[in-house]
């Protein structure tokens, strides 16, 4: 059970940690854009990755146990 624990609370770190990297990133397109500079393909691939990184640990997190308070 213990083991689950440390998943599910590592799960959470790296969630929180790649929903802060997502908006920083959007936020830096979204201003590049704005600029009148073109989208780099390499960050919108970065993105996308990032979103499917993310789904893929809400997926897991949806196996756990609620978080303790």
């Amino acid at each position: 059970m213990q083991n689950t624990l440390d998943k599910c609370n590592r799960l959470r770190k790296l969630h929180s940690r790649l929903t802060e990297e997502l908006r920083t990133l959007k936020e830096t397109r979204a201003e590049i854009e704005r600029e009148g500079f073109e989208n780099p393909l390499e960050t919108a691939s970065i993105i996308k990755g990032l979103q499917a990184t993310l789904s893929a640990i809400e997926q897991e997190l949806e196996k756990c146990p609620p978080p303790e308070e």
